[in-house]
């Protein structure tokens, strides 16, 4: 092989761990958001209508099972593909906070399109990811029905026909990474909505190998630039003096 054909490949190679190289240094972590999938619930559905008996608790189980409550209401609000009433909202699947886990629907939280729940109950599905290296807290409070589910489990049971000032609260002090599901469901002719908040999650860190989201020290660089440049050095000289390599 000569040695001009060696030193074009030995600077394509360069090249090529330059821009793995940068493009490492430059791919940003995940930000912190939350997004809900809307579903409407028909009037007079199962589980809908009944009297306001305020908190009630124990109305879904411990775990999620194929990423959705068990229980006395299991997932009868939050999947159109069980039918039973079930639909689509017009809104779709949106993030609703973009830069925080954090949501603010305390009145008037109707189906797509609907001044009111005389017709139909608006039911949401958000889901996140966060991290965090202590404790943190959630606050949750809902009308009428709302679970949260951390990594599967249940954390905050906020379950029954009831105003939204019936709100719960608890710390979570499992650190790492984590998903998170919450589940609302509005099921009463009389006002709806929802907030929920966490203090103290993180942006998410990722469990993949993923790029790193900080800069290399300023040595670092010098070594790599260095490198590279101490390599087309040897390649000129050598393609100056005319010589080939077998």
């Amino acid at each position: 092989m000569t040695l001009k054909r060696r030193g074009a490949i030995n600077v394509a190679l360069g090249l090529v761990l330059a821009a793995g190289f940068f493009g490492f240094v430059a791919t940003r972590a995940h930000a912190l958001s939350i997004s809900g999938t809307y579903t409407d619930i028909a009037f007079g559905s199962g589980g809908t209508g009944g009297p306001v008996v305020g908190l009630q608790p124990g109305l879904v189980g411990p775990s999620l099972v194929n990423g959705f409550p068990t229980g006395t209401l299991g997932n009868n609000f939050w999947s159109v593909s069980l039918g039973s009433g079930i639909s689509a909202d017009g809104v779709g699947t949106r993030v609703d906070n973009a830069s925080g886990l954090t949501l603010s629907f305390p009145v008037n939280f109707f189906a797509s399109g609907q001044a009111d729940d005389a017709t139909k109950y608006l039911a949401v599905h958000w889901t996140a990811a966060f991290s965090n290296t202590a404790p943190v807290s959630f606050s949750l409070a809902a009308d009428d029905h709302a679970f949260l589910y951390v990594d599967g489990k249940l954390v905050l049971d906020d379950g029954g026909i009831k105003p939204i000032d019936a709100g719960i609260t608890t710390t979570f002090s499992i650190t790492g990474s984590h998903t998170l599901d919450l589940f609302f469901a509005d099921v009463r002719v009389d006002k709806s909505g929802i907030t929920f908040s966490c203090e103290g999650c993180a942006d998410p860190t990722s469990t993949a190998p993923e790029p790193a989201t900080t800069a290399p020290e300023p040595a670092t660089l010098v070594l790599f630039g260095t490198t590279l440049v101490g390599i087309g050095a040897v390649i000129r000289r050598h393609l100056k003096g005319g010589k080939t390599v077998a």
